[in-house]
């Protein structure tokens, strides 16, 4: 009987975190300092050909430039939906 409440355990635990991982699509891409650097989001606003979707990864603040030595651009580019 411990062996079933663990293995159910196990089974809705992987079933959540499956849904935790799921992406959210963004209709317009968020301005500036809302995405932090290296974080990866999916904007659908049409700039894409049919059955692609934007991917933006978060840059840097170049105001941080003096501070940090360094800042980066958001990337953009178009993936294939999946």
């Amino acid at each position: 009987m411990m062996r079933f409440g663990a293995l159910s355990l196990t089974l809705l635990s992987l079933a959540l975190a499956d849904a935790a991982a799921a992406q959210q699509i963004y209709r317009h891409e968020p301005a500036k300092g809302l995405i932090r650097a290296g974080q990866k989001i999916l904007v659908d606003d049409g700039r894409c050909p049919r059955g692609q979707i934007l991917e933006v990864t978060g840059g840097t603040n170049p105001s941080l430039r003096a501070r940090q030595g360094q800042s980066t651009e958001r990337e953009r580019r178009c993936i294939p939906r999946g």
